[in-house]
């Protein structure tokens, strides 16, 4: 029986080796590179702990209001211009960003890539399109254009209502592009379809837009519902709004057990309901017909409303064997 043999590797180097002044050189090399390895991933682990450690400051977030202390430090000639980053959240983060202060004293953040990698923060139209967003008299002009359209959209609907349409679309596209222009479209944090309230300004403008040029694809009707939604648009430009509404949405999530019980409960009584008076409240009292009807006499007596009873001069008189509302014998 022939034993299987192997031929040794000429670049492994054997287990047992004579220690000469380059096994000492090369033993010191190797200890070095672990050290080196292990003070690297310290480092890291260091480094994502601090990441994970690191939160935005509160009193500093984007629509909030600037501080009282940093209010008294805050130079007025910077008012409404970009000023660097003042929280240092997202220096460490490693998100480029910079602040700009209204004249309410209100925090605006954007991010500082290039608006649809064409506006620099420098360049003239994005500044432009900075200040009048963060500008006071742009909140006001928005929200009377909301209440405005809302109190048009109570109005019966004719020729001249819905040729006002046109006139506040085009009120809330310049809007829309005036954000694009400021912040940057959607790539990028900070930018304008990163705020969830903006997607609602986003839905309102393509219905409207659907609502006006696709009219010869039929009824639209259930599409123009939508227009409703114009009126939560006051929530994503007042910045307390969106405080007290964030703090209800929160508030529910925690309460998410409780509404699914609540829910379930009611449904138990509402199916009980349906059960027990399913139709009890549809039936009308009639006057007593001849005796001796044949069915089809005895149909359009039924059906003829001049007998039926009413209570007054509107409603007719409700009538079931179960309850106080029992048959009349007349």
């Amino acid at each position: 029986m022939s034993k299987r043999t192997t031929s040794p590797d000429p670049d492994e180097k054997p287990l047992f080796r004579a220690f000469t002044r380059q096994s000492l050189c090369e033993l010191k090399a190797r200890i070095e590179q672990i050290k080196a390895r292990r003070q690297e991933t310290d480092a890291q682990k260091e480094l994502i702990e601090e990441t994970e450690n690191l939160a935005p400051n509160p009193q500093l977030e984007a629509n909030k209001a600037l501080p009282i202390p940093l209010k008294r430090q805050f130079p007025k000639v910077l008012t409404a211009t970009p000023i660097e980053e003042i929280d240092s959240y997202y220096t460490e983060m490693g998100i480029s960003t910079f602040v700009v202060i209204s004249k309410n004293s209100d925090i605006w953040r954007f991010n500082s890539a290039n608006a649809m990698y064409l506006l620099s923060p420098f360049h003239p139209l994005r500044r432009v399109a900075i200040y009048m967003l963060t500008h006071p008299y742009f909140s006001f002009f928005v929200i009377a254009t909301i209440l405005t359209n809302c109190v048009i959209m109570t109005l019966p609907s004719s020729k001249s209502i819905e040729n006002t349409e046109i006139i506040f679309t085009t009120i809330y596209s310049f809007e829309s592009c005036l954000k694009v222009t400021a912040r940057g479209f959607i790539f990028a944090k900070f930018t304008y379809l990163r705020d969830p309230w903006n997607w609602l300004d986003f839905l309102v403008i393509v219905v409207a837009y659907i609502t006006m040029f696709a009219e010869s694809f039929g009824n639209l009707s259930a599409l123009r519902t939508f227009r409703v939604l114009r009126a939560l648009k006051t929530v994503a430009i007042i910045p307390g709004m969106k405080t007290i509404v964030g703090a209800v949405i929160e508030s529910v999530k925690n309460l998410k057990d409780v509404i699914i019980l609540t829910c379930f409960s009611l449904s138990i009584f509402a199916l009980l309901g349906l059960q027990i008076y399913v139709g009890v409240l549809t039936q009308t009292c009639i006057l007593n017909g001849p005796d001796n009807m044949t069915d089809d006499e005895w149909h359009a007596w039924n059906s003829n409303t001049s007998h039926h009873v009413k209570h007054d001069i509107e409603m007719f008189n409700l009538c079931s064997n179960q309850s106080e509302a029992h048959i009349l014998n007349k």
